[in-house]
């Protein structure tokens, strides 16, 4: 694949070079994200599992493996991918997740039906225009008490992730 091209698509890529700022909360602070979140979100150029484009959007969830330990902490990554002409991401954060559902039912609060779910209400921080990517949502966690295969998504309108299967087993 020829940098700034999508496997021959004509797709622009080059905004995908940038590296990775990722923030989260301590108690009503924004600090850095975890190095290990960074990491995961660093993945997400090369990453063969991204969620379809609709319209020139698409969501992405990753998490740092496929198989985790009953009990073990699963850590979810959220980006947002925009080639749509016109389009801006909203990229301070992190945002609150909306429309995360784990084995088929809602995690997270739905976003309001009627505005765009892409743009965050009381927004005053930096966007960036189109083709471009965001990685400050939330990262949201989850922890499985019995073995057994998860699947984790996410949902916006008309806009859906891939989708995350988690095998969780008993420890070893």
């Amino acid at each position: 694949m020829a940098r700034g091209d999508d496997e021959g698509t004509g797709r622009e890529t080059s905004h995908l070079d940038r590296r990775p700022q990722l923030f989260a909360r301590r108690g009503k602070s924004i600090v850095a994200a975890p190095q290990e979140d960074v990491d995961v979100a660093g993945r997400y150029r090369d990453c063969t599992d991204k969620g379809p484009v609709i319209d020139g959007r698409r969501l992405t969830i990753l998490a740092r493996k496929r198989a985790y330990q009953r009990g073990e902490q699963i850590r979810v990554v959220h980006v947002v991918e925009t080639t749509r002409p016109g389009d801006v991401l909203y990229v301070a954060g992190p945002k609150p997740v909306h429309g995360e559902y784990v084995d088929g039912g809602l995690k997270t609060p739905l976003p309001a039906a009627d505005a765009d779910p892409l743009v965050p209400l009381d927004y005053d921080g930096p966007t960036i225009a189109s083709p471009a990517v965001d990685y400050n949502y939330d990262v949201t966690t989850y922890v499985f008490a019995k073995p057994g295969v998860h699947e984790i998504s996410w949902r916006l309108g008309d806009l859906t992730s891939n989708t995350l299967t988690i095998e969780v087993t008993d420890a070893a």
